[in-house]
Order: structure tokens, then C-alpha cells, then sequence
């Protein structure tokens, strides 16, 4: 008896206190991350540059942890005595190609000029069907409109990229007409960022274009200088849209009580719901910001400009279920125009109270369980 509990016991502590072991992906992960490291730092001295301390931390990490990297952060560092090498952006560009490192989801590139050579190179990278990248981030990187044209020609082929950031690049209207161009038909991309470009007016029109053909949901473009008619050119499909939908609604609503009434009728069950449907392409906007943009009554239209744009927006506050956030900070708008607005928003949270009574008074009543009596002992 005592030997057989004896054997149990030995079984029970079998393998307890040993370190589990290196799993096969592990392995795998850290020798591509070293072997990544390793061409990265040939390539930085072969090109007179310095390893990026950002993209070096990066892997040394991922090494450590026996994980591949999937997010990259490169920035311009200051070259601070005389014959130190500066840090290059091309190195990084060729060792991903050369590797073929596939894992690379975001990619944040801060404070580096990027010239048009590098551009270039950049596209050929992002033009290969097996890099999938989700955001890219180049801010203030002196990016100039003719760059713009020849880097938004991989959007089409970018399907996984959904967040494209390009704040304090001052690459203006011209920059704006190349980007709309390069996002025409677009199905993947949700959010774009554009602050401080230096657009105008004229950026309104293409960037509308953008948000009622696209994808695209989330708009932030604060400081630049769209003023009223482009801030007016930018929303005025997305109000009319709204306007149509906010009808299409009342119908709906009513159509399903009528068809409410004849399931119960019949007595038949609900259907199932499906899976949820890829992101709508049309005139729906989620998030715009347009803080610091020259809406004011000092452009054309003169004093009537800002409230002639509000009441657009009123509309768009009125009439759209899907606008989450709304940034207006900065602009001289005037007491009528934030009247206009007040509006909007009184009459969304009404109408947003009453869609919840509606709802509410739908559900059912939970009946109250009888208490249980207690058993004597």
C-alpha cells in the first residue's frame, strides 16, 4: 500500500521546479530579430550612418523577450560634435527589404527629413505584396507635394494600412489634390491625420471628396487654414448624407414595427444576426477635428460666413448617428454660429433620450423569484 502512494507521489512532482523549455517559434523569432539586427548594423556602416537607438532597443528587446518586432520607431538624432555620423533612414529601409521581414505592422518616423530618393525607396518597399503594415506615422519629415505624388501611389496596395499620420509636413493644397487622387476608391483606410500642412481652402473640396469616397472616418486637420468655404466644401456631402439617412430611419423604424407585428402574429422566431459587415465607404465621418483653421468671419462671405458653416454642422450634429468627436477649438465662430451648434447638440441629446425611452420600454420585466422557504434542521 505504502509503495503504490509512494509511486504517486513520485509521479505528482515529475518535471516540478525544471524551466520550460525554448518552444520552436521562440527560437525562430529570436534568430530572425538577431539576424535583423545584425545586416542593420552592416548597413548602417556601409552607408556612413549610425544604428537608430530606438530601432537597436527594439530588438535587443525582442531578443530578450524571444519575440519578433512588429513596431518600429525611427528619429532624427542631433549630430553633436563635428565628424559624428548622423542617423539615416535608408539603412532601416534596406535591411527590411533585404531580410524580407514581414512581421512590421507600425511604423513611426519622427523629426527626419525625408527627401524624395527616400521616398522613393520607401514606396518600392511598400509596393511588395507581402508587407502589411496597419499605421504610418511620418511626422514633420519636410515632405514636399511632388513626394506625396509618388508615395500615395501605394495606398492601393496597402490593403491592411488603416491610420496614415503626415502632421507638420507643409506640403499644402498641392499635397492634399496628390493625396485625394492616391486614395480614390479606398476600402481600408479609417483614419487620417494632416495637422498643421499648411491647407487651405481649396484642400476642403479634395479632402471632402476624400471622407464621401472612401473609407476614411476619422479627419483630424487642426491647424491649418481651410476657413468656412473649405471647412463648408469638406462636410457638405456628409450633411447631405445624414439628411437622407435621418430620413431613411423614421421609415425603418416604422417598418419594422409593422414587421414586429406580423412576426408575433405568425409566431415566428427572430432571426439570427450575422457577422458584423468591413467598414462602409461613403460619406460617414466618426471624428473631425478642425480646431485652429480660420473659421472666422474675416474670410470670404465676410460676417456671414461662420453662421452660414454652422448651420451646415448643425445639420451634421442633428442628423448623423456615427459622428463621435467634433473639434472646433480656436475659431471665431461668434455667438450666433455657437447658438447654431448649441442647437444641433440639444436636439441630438433629446433625440438620443427619447431613442433610449423607446428602447427601454421594449424590454421585458424580470419577475421576481419567490424566496425560497428555509429548511428546519
Amino acid at each position: 500500500m505504502s509503495k503504490s502512494k509512494g509511486k504517486g507521489k513520485k509521479g505528482n512532482d515529475k518535471g516540478k521546479g525544471k524551466k520550460k523549455g525554448k518552444g520552436k517559434g521562440d527560437a525562430e523569432a529570436t534568430a530572425v530579430v538577431k539576424k535583423l539586427l545584425k545586416t542593420y548594423e552592416k548597413n548602417c556602416s556601409l552607408s556612413s550612418s549610425q544604428v537608430s537607438p530606438h530601432v537597436r532597443k527594439a530588438l535587443k528587446s525582442a531578443i530578450t523577450d524571444e519575440k519578433v518586432v512588429t513596431k518600429f520607431i525611427f528619429e532624427s538624432m542631433m549630430v553633436e560634435n563635428e565628424g559624428d555620423l548622423p542617423v539615416l533612414f535608408e539603412p532601416l529601409i534596406m535591411t527590411l527589404r533585404q531580410e524580407r521581414y514581414t512581421y512590421i505592422r507600425d511604423l513611426y518616423v519622427w523629426d527626419y527629413p525625408i527627401s524624395y530618393e527616400n521616398i522613393a525607396n520607401f514606396s518600392l518597399f511598400l509596393e511588395r505584396p507581402y508587407y502589411k503594415l496597419r499605421l504610418l506615422e511620418l511626422m514633420d519629415c519636410l515632405i514636399e507635394p511632388l513626394s506625396i505624388s509618388r508615395f500615395s501611389r501605394v495606398f492601393c496596395l496597402q490593403d491592411q494600412l488603416t491610420t496614415l499620420n503626415l502632421d507638420y509636413n507643409e506640403f499644402g493644397d498641392e499635397g492634399a489634390k496628390y493625396l485625394s487622387e492616391g486614395l480614390k476608391g479606398n476600402t481600408t483606410m479609417l483614419s487620417l491625420s494632416l495637422c498643421f500642412c499648411g491647407l487651405g481652402v481649396t484642400s476642403g473640396t479634395y479632402l471632402g471628396y476624400v471622407i464621401s469616397t472612401t473609407a476614411v472616418r476619422e479627419l483630424y486637420l487642426d491647424g491649418n487654414n481651410l476657413q468656412c468655404e473649405g471647412a463648408t466644401e469638406l462636410i457638405k456631402l456628409c450633411v447631405d448624407q445624414a439628411e437622407v439617412e435621418a430620413s431613411q430611419r423614421e421609415e425603418e423604424v416604422l417598418r419594422k414595427a409593422e414587421e414586429e407585428a406580423l412576426r408575433l402574429q405568425e409566431g415566428k422566431k427572430k432571426k439570427k444576426k450575422g457577422p458584423p459587415p468591413p467598414p462602409p465607404v461613403g460619406p460617414w465621418v466618426y471624428k473631425l477635428h478642425l480646431a485652429d483653421n480660420g473659421i472666422d468671419n474675416l474670410g470670404e462671405g465676410g460676417s456671414f460666413a461662420p453662421i452660414i458653416c454652422m448651420r451646415l454642422f448643425k445639420k451634421l450634429l442633428m442628423n448623423s448617428m456615427c459622428l463621435e468627436e467634433f473639434d472646433l477649438e480656436d475659431n471665431l465662430i461668434g455667438d450666433v454660429g455657437g447658438r447654431e451648434l448649441a442647437d444641433g447638440l440639444t436636439y441630438r441629446k433629446e433625440h438620443t433620450f427619447n431613442m433610449i425611452v423607446k428602447l427601454g420600454s421594449g424590454l421585458k420585466k424580470k419577475k421576481k423569484g419567490r424566496r425560497g422557504k428555509k429548511k428546519v434542521s
